[in-house]
């Protein structure tokens, strides 16, 4: 990979001092205190909604599913019985379907910009790159190397694998609960073995996007691997810091350094006293999030030993 001379020997830097793959990738005009700009309000948003609908979806539809449970009995009675929490439940899935149509118009706005080109540097489709950094990743997980250095893009291999299984599950879900909230009408054009389908199909397809893109694969990412622990903060306040980035994202950073994009995609420090209400509201959220995945993952630890020893 072709390395960027930004003369940041001059700015008083040393390469030592800074980052070991974007030393030689920073713009001379930047400062080093200068925050990227990783994802915009709109995704910040459409984030938020996504993550309480999909937890009030939970927490509303996982009782209905172990009704004969203790615990499932309980939780019901605590939030006002099966009827508020069928409310609850199609209030959340309104907000989770609002928040798909809002993806699919982000989507067609993409399209448009790009004359019909979703793929290519900076985009969700996987690419070489990123089969090379799962190689990579596996091959330093069972031993056989050091942990790579890996070269990713905006939007990591591990970031693709969630979104496209999320976004499959969604699809589904979406599906399965529309008929059964309107089973009359579904049963008037199809099978009414669909129906008991649909009713399999959602539980489940709950239950492994809990167990599996929530408590293993997205909780890991975004908050307990030791960089991001306890939580990453990108998709709460948009960006990060912009040599940080540089270290993390080296594809990308470079490609807006020779293209003289950087300055578009850069954002001010903020002041001392939005930063304190920030950190302050940061701690809240990360607390409310930490919970929730012990719930669930207790849960799902539940599920798994009964799973097992009903053989």
């Amino acid at each position: 990979m072709a390395s960027v001379d930004t003369g940041i020997e001059e700015a008083g830097i040393t390469l030592e001092q800074a980052p070991e793959h974007a030393s030689a990738a920073m713009h001379p005009a930047i400062h080093i205190r200068k925050r990227f700009r990783r994802f915009t309000p709109f995704q910040r948003w459409v984030h938020f909604f996504i993550m309480v609908s999909f937890s009030i979806l939970v927490l509303t539809g996982m009782p209905l599913k172990y009704s004969d449970q203790a615990w499932a009995q309980t939780w019901m009675g605590f939030i006002g019985g099966v009827q508020n929490s069928g409310m609850l439940h199609r209030f959340a899935a309104i907000i989770m379907v609002t928040c798909v149509i809002c993806m699919l118009g982000f989507f067609a706005t993409i399209l448009i910009r790009t004359r019909g080109r979703f793929w290519g540097p900076g985009s969700m489709v996987p690419n070489w790159q990123d089969y090379r950094d799962l190689k990579a990743m596996v091959n330093w997980f069972i031993g056989r190397t050091p942990r790579p250095r890996l070269q990713l893009d905006r939007y990591a291999y591990y970031e693709k694998g969630e979104f496209w299984a999320a976004s499959a599950g969604v699809t589904i879900m979406c599906a399965t609960g529309a008929i059964l909230w309107y089973p009359e009408v579904a049963a008037r054009v199809l099978p009414g073995i669909v129906i008991n389908f649909a009713l399999v199909n959602h539980s489940g397809g709950a239950l492994l996007a809990m167990g599996f893109v929530v408590v293993f694969w997205h909780f890991f990412h975004a908050h307990l691997r030791p960089e991001a622990f306890p939580m990453d903060k990108a998709m709460y306040n948009g960006g990060l810091p912009l040599e940080e980035y540089a270290h993390e994202r080296p594809l990308e950073y470079e490609r807006l350094v020779k293209e003289g994009k950087l300055e578009d995609v850069l954002m001010e420090p903020l002041s001392a006293r939005r930063m304190q209400y920030e950190n302050i509201l940061w701690w809240v959220i990360t607390g409310c999030a930490l919970v929730l995945w012990a719930t669930f993952t207790i849960f799902v630890v539940w599920v798994t030993y009964h799973w097992l020893i009903s053989f």
